[in-house]
This record gives structure tokens, sequence and C-alpha cells, in this order.
């Protein structure tokens, strides 16, 4: 009877909703499954299985006891994600590896987070607005809206999490007023799909802007996209959420998503069942 451990934050070190399901469908299948958060005691995560980095929310507030945590958890049991993806998921300059690899991406640009620095870049790409991230984060933490006009004011008023970790600058797509597209996957096999649209005069969809959200069926083609992007990581991970708009008909990929994305498995409970088979195919090998 393997045990599991779901890893969350002590901020909320419940399992969520959505990850329930994903506990019940293992539970069913003779497994035991546990909630920690990854900074709370570290007792919580001895002799498991297998710990599944699920609701790490914060994390970058925290970021190197977060990469220390998560290569000692390597090293102790079997992580998923894999620690190559845990690596290369950490900063978004991931972003330019998936371009080089063919997968269509908004233009970006990776530089410290500097007024020279991100106002060459808006010289060089000729835009009066693009959107700024921290290199290192998540949760829509500190992504804003740079403007031409206002630029020195904003980057003054920049995270010092975008200081210490730099941030992409990145050109702005207007599709995003249509909602941005979430495409879940387990080992690679597309599984369900939600849309969130982000209330009218925002273009941010992450929760704690109040999108709305719903299912989505994408057509096949688009969610080939989607594994063909999966394909340029360093492995193909167990579980992963590409993120993006449809221009065309083809997926620009604004995030890949294989460190601890909400996988709106309440949205299609049945994915839950599919989750856990991955899961377990993954801990037989």
């Amino acid at each position: 009877m393997p045990l599991i451990v779901l890893a969350t934050a002590r901020d909320e070190p419940d399992i969520t909703p959505s990850d329930r399901l994903y506990a019940d469908a293992l539970e069913r299948r003779g497994c035991r499954v546990a909630g920690a958060p990854w900074d709370g005691p570290s007792v919580a995560f001895a002799g498991a299985d297998a710990v599944v980095l699920r609701s790490t929310w914060g994390y970058y507030r925290a970021l190197n006891a977060f990469r220390d945590w998560t290569e000692a958890m390597a090293t102790a049991t079997r992580l998923f994600n894999p620690i190559s993806l845990v690596r290369w998921n950490l900063r978004k300059d991931y972003v330019g590896k998936l371009a080089v690899a063919g997968v269509r991406v908004p233009q970006s640009h990776v530089v410290a987070c500097e007024m020279a620095a991100i106002e060459r870049v808006f010289a060089e790409t000729g835009w009066d607005h693009a959107v700024v991230k921290p290199v290192s984060g998540a949760s829509g933490y500190s992504v804003e809206m740079l403007k031409l006009a206002t630029l020195s004011e904003q980057v003054a008023g920049l995270s010092d999490e975008a200081r210490t970790s730099g941030v992409v600058v990145q050109e702005f797509l207007p599709e995003i007023a249509l909602g941005e597209l979430s495409l879940v996957y387990f080992d690679g096999v597309f599984s369900h799909a939600i849309r969130k649209r982000p209330p009218p005069g925002e273009f941010r969809s992450n929760s704690r802007y109040g999108p709305t959200r719903s299912a989505e069926t994408p057509p096949r083609d688009v969610t080939e996209q989607g594994t063909t992007c999966l394909r340029a990581l360093p492995e193909m991970p167990l579980y992963a959420r590409v993120d993006g708009v449809v221009r065309d008909g083809q997926l620009i990929v604004i995030e890949v998503e294989a460190l601890e994305p909400a996988l709106f498995m309440e949205f299609d409970p049945p994915s839950a069942e599919r989750f856990a088979d991955a899961t377990l195919r993954r801990l037989a090998v």
C-alpha cells in the first residue's frame, strides 16, 4: 500500500478540493494519501513512496529554501514532477528555450529589473506597452502592464522578488480579452481544458483577479500543439498545464506549468481517475 504525500504550503496546508478528487482516486486504488506543507515539519514526508507537488503556493517568497527542499525530496523519494522539470520550471526563462525548440510563444525578453534594461526592450521592440513578470514567480504575483508613458514610475514600484530574480518583459497578446486557455495533460496525453476570462478592464486571469472559468473543448489540433510543446521539456511531465491563447488556429504558449499548477479537476471529475492511473504507472516503473 504505497504512501503518496501531496505537498501543500504552510499558509494553506489542506489538500485543495480539486486535489481531493485525485487523492480519493488514489485511495480507491489502494494507496494511502496525505497532505503536508513543504515548509512544515519534514517528518510528514518520511517514508513516502512518492511526493507530488500540488499546492506549494508562495514558494517564490522562499525560493532558495524551496529549491533545497525539492532537491532533498528528489534524493529521498520519487518526486513528481521530477527534479529536472522543477529546475526547468523555476525560472520563466524557459519561454526562450521553448521558442528555440519551435514552440510559438509571445516575444519575450529576460532582463535585469532595472530601468535602463527595460527601457532598452521598449526601444528595440517599439512597444508602447508590455507585460512584465518576475523570472521566478507564480499565481500572477507581481505581473503588471508596463506603459511607455509611465515606465519610470512603474519600474520603481516593481516587487522585491522581481528585483532579485530579474523580469520577463513580454509582448501583450490582445486575444487574452477572450480568455486564457488552460490545457491539462497527464503523461503527455490531453485530459481536459478550461477557459479563464479576466474581468472587464483586466488582462490577468489568475484567481486573485476574479476571472470567470468554464470548461472548454478545444479543437484537436490545438491540444496536439500543446502535446508538441511538452515534448520540448527536459522530460515528459506526469502532469502539466499549458496556458495560452489561440490565434488563427495556432496555440501561442504563454506559460507551461509543470511545478504546482491548479489542474481544475472539479470541471472534469473523471480527470482525477486519469491522473491517478498515470501516477501509478509511473510508480510501477
